[in-house]
């Protein structure tokens, strides 16, 4: 026989189903009334009654009932955050490991979907970074505390970099206002630095446009040299390779492990970043297309980090 429990569970069952039944189909009042008492007097006196094939609806309201146990029991279950390991004691106390194990793969599957692309790509390239840089460059802790993004422009120059984009049949990646350095003489511009997928832009920025100073495919940079210290300096090199080759490009960039992290990232090659330590003697030469090579002093230097040119004309960079 059923219990007080079971029998109440199927009559709510063949309540709830019988409503559903009863707003679908044009059943009178009066039926629907004597339906109901017929089957509560059923229950309470025959409870086995619905093994019989006399009810047609006997598959349909089995399903049902049992659907909405189910209901109940995703009610009653813990909220959905992986974290949290309790569990209702009163639903299925003798099946209750197994439905937990289930139910923890469940939450395990849902969370790892619900993680956007956004947030695993952020993921990826802190962990890029941190193959790159940790314990091998001193800005790297302060550099890394906050989320990467794909540009550092304010509203004109994204507007600038918009229409620049129109011109190109390639995929934008990040963008950056970036001090470069002439390569004879060290003078200081301001350019609109912007990576896409296939190459590397220096633009001068007007009014109402940019204006490309510097296209290279990204086949054609051969190594990315920094220094161990807190600056920003940046030293590509271009491969002779390059027919519109003018040299090497010597850069002052904010966010300079983000943009790093970014460019090794699209290029896939690890062993384009190259980390010189400072000290006494230090320097890196860089290639003038039609003169001999220019020179840069790496120095350490406890105050503020610093890249400035000294009496002999050649560049200071101090971390």
């Amino acid at each position: 026989m059923f219990n007080s429990t079971k029998v109440k569970i199927v009559r709510e069952g063949i309540l709830i189903w019988f409503c559903v039944t009863a707003n679908s189909q044009d059943i009178s009042k009066e039926l629907y009334s004597n339906t109901i008492l017929k089957l509560n007097r059923m229950l309470i006196t025959t409870p086995y009654i619905m093994v019989k094939e006399e009810f047609s609806f006997k598959r349909t309201f089995i399903t049902h009932t049992r659907r909405q146990i189910l209901h109940r029991l995703t009610r009653s279950i813990p909220n959905l955050r992986v974290l949290p390991r309790g569990w209702h004691k009163k639903i299925f106390i003798k099946a209750t490991n197994k439905l937990r194990k289930v139910h923890m793969i469940w939450k395990n599957k849902r969370y790892k979907i619900s993680q956007d692309l956004k947030r695993k790509k952020q993921i990826e390239l802190k962990m890029l970074a941190e193959y790159l840089f940790k314990d091998k460059k001193c800005s790297y802790e302060c550099n890394t505390r906050s989320l990467f993004l794909n540009e550092r422009l304010n509203s004109l120059e994204k507007y600038l970099k918009m229409t620049f984009m129109r011109t190109l049949n390639e995929k934008y990646v990040y963008g950056v206002k970036v001090v470069k350095f002439d390569r004879k003489g060290y003078k200081r511009r301001t350019r609109l630095l912007i990576l896409t997928n296939k190459s590397f832009c220096l633009n001068k920025i007007l009014k109402n446009k940019l204006r490309p100073k510097e296209k290279i495919p990204l086949d054609f940079i051969k190594k990315l040299e920094v220094t161990s210290g807190m600056d920003n300096f940046l030293l590509i090199k271009i491969s002779p390779q390059y027919k519109h080759n003018k040299g090497d490009i010597i850069l002052e960039v904010p966010y300079l492990i983000e943009f790093v992290t970014k460019f090794i990232n699209i290029s896939g090659n690890y062993k384009l970043l190259n980390i010189n330590k400072l000290g006494v003697n230090k320097k890196l030469l860089h290639d003038i297309k039609g003169s001999k090579s220019g020179v840069i002093e790496l120095k350490e230097h406890n105050s503020t980090p610093s890249i400035t040119k000294d009496k002999y004309k050649n560049l200071i960079v101090c971390g």
